[in-house]
């Protein structure tokens, strides 16, 4: 009896360092993506935003030459990824993307900055850009609906 107490003591002593060996992946921190920044001689300052906030203009694509590159999120660019870049808007923020020409619609997440071309107001990869036609045209109107806000703390 001893010795099955001694064993399982050992068992559990064991199980607990065993758990406390694996790391578990933080989240990332991406508070300075909302610092304000300069591009092209315009200062852009990142804005909370709010489930169901909309904003109405034109919409580009960018793809195959920044596949791999990094964002302003941290991650590498991933064109066949749901994803969108935005002045303003903080990373991680969900939307929804309707192409306001043929109501096709894409949801992606924010995780680059941009673009930065007067007039525009996202930059789709070109998943979400095939997913509603944009591909095609190249720039489109289009409205932004936040399913999700981001991480803006």
């Amino acid at each position: 009896m001893f010795l099955n107490r001694s064993y399982t003591l050992f068992a559990l002593v064991g199980l607990f360092f065993l758990g406390c060996s694996f790391e578990t992946k933080p989240k990332p921190n991406l508070s300075y993506t909302m610092r304000p920044y300069e591009k092209k001689g315009v200062v852009y300052k990142p804005i909370n935003v709010y489930k169901n906030t909309e904003m109405v203009g034109l919409a580009s694509w960018y793809g195959s030459d920044f596949h791999g590159l990094k964002t302003s999120s941290g991650e590498r660019y991933n064109m066949y990824a749901y994803t969108v870049a935005h002045k303003t808007w903080p990373m991680g923020t969900v939307v929804k993307i309707e192409n306001l020409k043929n109501h096709k619609t894409a949801i992606a997440r924010v995780n680059d900055r941009g673009p930065f071309v007067k007039g525009r107001i996202v930059d789709c990869s070109y998943a979400v850009a095939r997913k509603i036609g944009l591909d095609r045209d190249g720039v489109a109107p289009v409205k932004l609906t936040v399913l999700k806000p981001g991480n803006s703390s």
